[in-house]
């Protein structure tokens, strides 16, 4: 892991500028320096991913992400323990909490929670955890992808920490958002944590 680990943070800290300008660049530019991220990450660990956030009036975000299984805990956090402080940026695990803006970029699907709805699904079988329903408005632009519902399960674990992740949701579906979410009960995904804290606060 050290060896793995101290390559790609060194490719990392002297190529993390044109990480910082994703916005700016076209589509085909921006795809290339992702897909060049995920392939060195992966060379660490074929299960790790990431997430990109923050930036404007704070430091940029690198999160490592891992795909809900807790053998990776450890290993994940070891990591990003091992990186060097890279100005401009912070580092995070896969278990520590992101609160706004989180972004992902997953297999050329780009998922942004401020733009992600969710609907609360109760199921009295699963008392302790619950689903929810995922809609965005281009969903009729991806739904076809392969790739969506493992996108979707990325970000909302790196939305509230793979912990809380693998604890609270029991279940999620994907569809279309509605035209007018608020009016029909859905949520902004950004405050699923707060709606979390809220259910266990309601069942205490």
């Amino acid at each position: 892991m050290e060896e793995k680990a101290e390559k790609f943070w060194t490719w990392f800290s002297q190529n993390s500028r044109y990480y910082t300008k994703l916005d700016d660049l076209d589509d085909k530019e921006r795809d290339r320096l992702l897909d060049d991220l995920m392939d060195r990450l992966q060379e660490v660990n074929s299960e790790f991913f990431f997430e990109i956030g923050g930036g404007d009036e704070s430091p940029h975000e690198f999160t490592v992400v891992t795909a809900g299984d807790e053998d990776l805990y450890a290993e994940a956090e070891r990591f990003v323990d091992l990186a060097p402080e890279i100005s401009g940026w912070d580092i995070f695990s896969v278990d520590q909490y992101q609160e706004k803006g989180t972004v992902i970029f997953h297999e050329g699907l780009e998922l942004d929670s401020e733009e992600i709805w969710f609907l609360p699904l109760e199921n009295t079988n699963l008392p302790k955890s619950f689903g929810v329903r995922i809609c965005f408005p281009d969903f009729p632009n991806v739904e076809s992808n392969p790739h969506l519902k493992k996108a979707v399960g990325l970000l909302l674990e790196a939305l509230l920490g793979e912990d809380t992740y693998t604890k609270e949701i029991g279940y999620y579906e994907i569809g279309m958002l509605p035209d007018d979410p608020e009016e029909e009960g859905f949520i902004e995904l950004v405050e699923l944590p707060d709606y979390i804290q809220w259910r266990k606060e309601r069942e205490a």
